[in-house]
């Protein structure tokens, strides 16, 4: 049994349970100490999990090269050596920290493949010092086989592991800030429905709760006790079972909002804090310092002529092969859609593209021919949330039975791989609007068109038509002032589970 007599809450005020403060004065709470084993279990089982699939993936490559007939001059202690380095060349990387409990495959990918890359260019070394003949061409072949085959398996596995580890539990999230930004964030993580999720608020000011956060607690950061301002942040702790913080705005000043986390200085949970100016904070911003000053340093807001070549070389093959590979589904869609109903097989209509130029979109017809001339007397029906101009009508009477089919799996959209091909829109890139609703955007919204449309892209992944006009073009502008290769990948993959779900489509 700990001795906690002695022990004082930041601030010097008794604490309000004795079991929550052990002996060091280091606030624990029955959530914080199955956190703390959930992790230690979970880091074990991601190092076994890695260690089979580093052997599995050599069992594979060896019985492949057996069966191709190459000869190999490293065998099984090359494997065991590689086996041994994968944990400390994982562990340097930072794959057994608590932040990567929660990932998904794709936000590991980079690292993953950083890790396995390193230990297949020290499994090489040792092997050109340790023999004269290890380097051959057959060893070269196999370690081109084993790197993306290792790479693949630790990803698939290592997710496996993360929902499958005894006493895994998704992290505790206590927002200190209850403002439209805190709200914000809480919605989208609770929808989310992943390993994280808000238990509560701590705000002294806090704006109404919307409907869908009414269930929530809303802790005081302060509580006056006697006639005394005592710290309320560690009772919420207490209360909520919170297992991490997270800064949002608050309506109070940054000097008392930092009083508070310094007070709390005895609470061992992690503490992230939202950037202030996060709408173009991208998550791959570097963190410097200057005299003493951290800073968040922005990659430049312009693609370079390379970068722009990059991204046109992987639309070009990606759409190539794509409608290559399509050509017998889109051949039956364009059946389906001309026995479905009178009309044209295509629709085309004119969007606003890079630098203003307008073009015209390819989508398989899902409508009446007669659908735009029926805009204006269903203007009534417009149920888009914060739509601004744009026009969505749940069960729209101008869809056909095709239609409906198409647009609820996005199907009707895959001729717009001929746009990406042809070179007015890209893969992944902002919405492509209509003439009527571009017009409405103005000032640095404006800075969306600096890149090409594109078929999927930030607003897709976050819900699609349910994304608010305004927040549809904050994710254009976000996107296009911090793209990357990788980003643009990362967009293509996780599209695939929204529109296999649905989600937001109409």
């Amino acid at each position: 049994m700990l001795d906690t007599s002695s022990a004082r809450m930041p601030g010097g005020r008794e604490p309000a349970a004795p079991t929550a403060w052990t002996r060091f004065g280091e606030l624990t709470t029955p959530e914080l100490r199955s956190h703390a084993q959930a992790r230690r279990v979970t880091a074990l089982w991601l190092l076994l999990a890695d260690l089979l699939v580093v052997l599995m993936a050599t069992v594979v490559v060896d019985a492949v090269c057996g069966w191709a007939g190459l000869t190999l001059a490293a065998r099984w202690e090359t494997a065991m050596v590689v086996a041994l380095a994968i944990p400390p060349v994982f562990a340097t990387l930072g794959l057994y920290r608590s932040s990567h409990f929660t990932l998904s495959p794709l936000d590991e990918v980079r690292t993953v493949g950083t890790g396995v890359l390193l230990v297949a260019v020290l499994a090489l070394s040792l092997g050109v010092f340790v023999a004269d003949d290890y380097a051959t061409r057959d060893d070269a072949r196999a370690l081109l086989l084993w790197v993306p085959l290792a790479i693949l398996g630790a990803l698939t596995v290592r997710a496996g592991a993360r929902r499958l580890a005894p006493l895994a539990m998704p992290d505790r999230v206590l927002i200190v800030g209850a403002g439209e930004i805190g709200q914000r964030m809480a919605e989208k993580v609770n929808a989310a429905a992943g390993q994280v999720r808000v238990v509560g608020f701590v705000d002294d000011e806090p704006l109404p709760l919307s409907d869908d956060l009414s269930h929530l607690a809303v802790y005081p950061k302060t509580i006056r006790d006697d006639g005394m301002e005592r710290l309320g942040l560690v009772d919420a702790i207490v209360e909520s079972g919170a297992t991490r913080l997270v800064l949002a705005f608050s309506r109070r000043s940054d000097e008392d909002v930092l009083e508070y986390i310094r007070d709390a200085g005895g609470v061992p949970i992690p503490i992230s804090i939202v950037p202030r100016y996060f709408e173009i904070t991208p998550p791959h911003a570097t963190v410097s310092e200057l005299q003493g000053f951290p800073l968040i340093t922005l990659t430049s807001a312009r693609l370079s002529i390379g970068a722009r070549l990059a991204k046109r070389a992987m639309d070009v093959a990606l759409a190539g092969g794509g409608l290559l590979l399509l050509a017998p589904v889109l051949a039956a869609i364009a059946l389906a859609v001309k026995l479905d109903s009178r009309g044209p097989v295509f629709f085309r209509q004119e969007r606003v593209g890079s630098r203003g130029r307008v073009f015209r979109i390819w989508k398989f017809r899902t409508m009446n021919p007669d659908a735009e001339a029926k805009r204006f007397e269903l203007a009534h029906l417009n149920d888009m949330e914060g739509g601004g101009p744009l026009f969505k009508i749940k069960d729209d009477p101008r869809v056909t039975r095709v239609g409906r089919f198409l647009r609820k799996t996005s199907l009707d959209e895959l001729p717009q791989l001929f746009n990406v091909v042809g070179g007015s829109m890209s893969l992944v890139g902002p919405r492509p609007f209509v003439t009527h609703e571009a017009i409405q955007i103005g000032g640095w919204g404006a800075r969306r068109l600096d890149l090409v449309p594109g078929i999927t892209g930030l607003w897709q992944v976050m819900g699609r038509n349910d994304v608010p006009f305004e927040e549809m073009v904050r994710l254009d502008y976000m996107y296009v002032t911090n793209w990357s290769v990788w980003w643009d990948l990362r967009l293509l993959l996780q599209t695939i589970p929204r529109v296999l779900t649905g989600r937001g489509a109409s």
